[in-house]
C-alpha cells in the first residue's frame, strides 16, 4: 500500500512539473518576444495602466466617460489624459491563446498567484489532493511566479524546479492527512531523475499559441486638416497647394481611449513563426526568418473603409535578437515598422510620423491574460462598451452617415476585438 501511494505521489509530481515546464516556457517566450516601441519625438500623449484610467472615468449608456470636462483635462499637461512615461510601471497586455490546452493548466492570469509553498489548483483538481500538492511544490523549492512578471530566458527551467531538491524522505504531515513512504525507495534521486527526464521532454514538446500584445492610451488625438467654412453647411476639406492650407487647419479624429496591438503566433519553434502589426484600421503580417533575426513583410489587409491602404516595410528587424522594434505615431499611436512619415489615408491625405523618441521596452512589465482562464480575468476585461467619451463638434454630414467629429467614439475593448490569428 505504501509502495503505492509512493507511485501516486511520483505521477502527481510529473503531472505537476509538467505542466509547470510548459507554463514557464510559454511565458518566457512571452516576455522574449514583447516588443521594443519607440514613441515618437515630442510625443504628448503617453501609455497608461488601465487601473489609473478606469479610476478617473465613469461608466454611462454603454461608455467610459470623463469624470471632469475634456477640456480641462487637455489644458492640464499633468493629467492622466497625457498618460505617464514608460518606464518599469506601465504594463502591456499580453492576450494568450492556447492552441494546445492541457485541462491542468497552472498558466496564471491577472490576479493569480504562485508562491512557494502554495499553488492556486486548477477546477479539476479534488480537495483531498492538496495536501500531496502543496506538499510536492514545497519539495521542489520552486520560487515566486508573479502573475504580471514573466520569466526571462536566462532562467534556467532545471533550477527553477529543482535547484534545491533535498535529499529527504517525502513523509509529511498536513493535518489529518500523512503520507508514508516506504524508505527503501524513497531516495530523493530516484524522483529526481524522473522529473529531470519529464523536464527533457517538455522542453522539447511542441508549442502552439499565439499572443496579443495591447498597448493602452488614455488619448489619442486626431489630424490637423485644411478645411474651408462654408457657414451652415459646415467646414469641407480642401487640399493644399504646396504645403499651404489657404483655407484654416481643424483637427478631426480624436478621441479618449486608445488601444494599440502586435500579434504573435507560435508552432513547435522557440521563435514566432509570423507577427501582425496593427496600424488604424489596416495590419501587415510578417513572417519571422531565423537566419537574418528579421521579420520579411508578406501581405497586408485593411479592416475597414475603402482609403485605407498604407505602405508597410519590407523589413522589421529585432532588439536583442528577439523583440521586434515598432514605432509609435505622434498623437495617433498606430504601430510602424518603420520611423518617418507614413500616408495611411488617400482622401484626405493623412499621414503618421514616428522616430527614435523614448523608448518603450515593453517586456520589463507584461500582465499575462488567458482566455482560458476568465474567471480570473481583470474586471474590466468583461466591459463590452466604448472606452471613452461619446462623439461631439460633429460636421451637419453626420447626420447623412459621415463620421467627421472634432471628438469620436472612443473605442472598443480587447473583448471586442477580432484575433489576427488561428489556431
Amino acid at each position: 500500500m505504501r509502495w503505492l501511494m509512493f507511485v501516486f505521489v511520483v505521477i502527481l509530481a510529473q503531472q505537476i512539473s509538467s505542466t509547470l515546464v510548459e507554463d514557464i516556457r510559454v511565458r518566457g517566450l512571452i516576455r522574449d518576444w514583447a516588443p521594443l516601441v519607440w514613441l515618437a519625438p515630442g510625443e504628448r500623449f503617453l501609455p497608461l495602466g488601465v487601473p489609473e484610467f478606469l479610476d478617473n472615468m465613469q461608466a454611462a449608456d454603454n461608455y467610459l466617460q470623463t469624470r471632469t470636462s475634456l477640456q480641462s483635462l487637455l489644458q492640464n499637461r499633468s493629467s492622466f489624459l497625457h498618460g505617464r512615461k514608460p518606464a518599469d510601471n506601465i504594463p502591456i497586455y499580453a492576450l494568450l491563446k492556447n492552441c494546445i490546452m492541457n485541462s491542468e493548466s497552472l498558466i496564471p492570469s491577472a490576479g493569480a498567484t504562485m508562491t512557494k509553498t502554495t499553488i492556486s489548483p486548477s477546477n479539476n483538481l479534488k480537495k483531498h489532493q492538496l495536501p500531496i500538492l502543496n506538499a510536492m511544490v514545497d519539495d521542489f523549492d520552486i520560487k515566486s511566479i508573479e502573475s504580471n512578471n514573466v520569466p526571462g530566458s536566462g532562467v534556467s527551467i532545471e533550477k527553477l524546479l529543482v535547484s534545491s531538491f533535498k535529499d529527504r524522505r517525502l513523509s509529511r504531515s498536513h493535518g489529518s492527512h500523512v503520507i508514508p513512504v516506504n524508505s527503501e525507495i524513497s531516495k530523493s534521486h530516484i524522483l529526481h531523475e524522473k522529473i529531470l527526464q519529464k523536464i527533457k521532454f517538455h522542453t522539447q514538446h511542441p508549442l502552439h499559441f499565439h499572443v496579443t500584445y495591447w498597448m493602452f492610451y488614455p488619448f489619442s488625438e486626431g489630424k490637423a486638416v485644411c478645411v474651408l467654412d462654408l457657414g451652415i453647411l459646415g467646414s469641407w476639406p480642401i487640399p493644399s497647394l504646396g504645403g499651404t492650407c489657404f483655407g484654416r487647419l481643424k483637427e478631426y479624429g480624436n478621441h479618449v481611449g486608445d488601444w494599440e496591438h502586435v500579434s504573435l503566433y507560435f508552432k513547435d519553434k522557440n521563435y514566432p513563426l509570423a507577427m501582425y502589426v496593427s496600424a488604424h484600421d489596416a495590419g501587415a503580417f510578417y513572417r519571422y526568418e531565423p537566419r537574418s533575426g528579421t521579420f520579411i513583410f508578406e501581405s497586408q489587409e485593411t479592416r475597414k473603409g475603402i482609403f485605407q491602404k498604407p505602405i508597410f516595410p519590407e523589413r522589421v528587424f529585432t532588439a536583442e535578437g528577439s523583440h521586434p522594434i515598432l514605432f509609435s505615431a505622434r498623437g495617433s499611436h498606430g504601430l510602424w515598422t518603420a520611423p518617418g512619415k507614413h500616408k495611411f489615408v488617400r482622401l484626405p491625405r493623412l499621414y503618421d510620423e514616428s522616430g527614435f523618441g523614448t523608448p518603450w521596452p515593453t517586456w520589463r512589465k507584461v500582465e499575462l491574460l488567458s482566455i482560458h482562464d476568465k474567471h480570473v480575468m481583470p474586471e474590466w476585461m468583461n466591459f463590452t462598451g466604448k472606452w471613452g467619451n461619446p462623439k461631439s463638434n460633429c460636421h451637419p454630414l453626420t447626420k447623412l452617415g459621415f463620421d467627421i467629429c472634432e471628438f469620436v467614439d472612443g473605442p472598443t475593448g480587447i473583448p471586442m476585438k477580432k484575433m489576427n490569428f488561428r489556431c
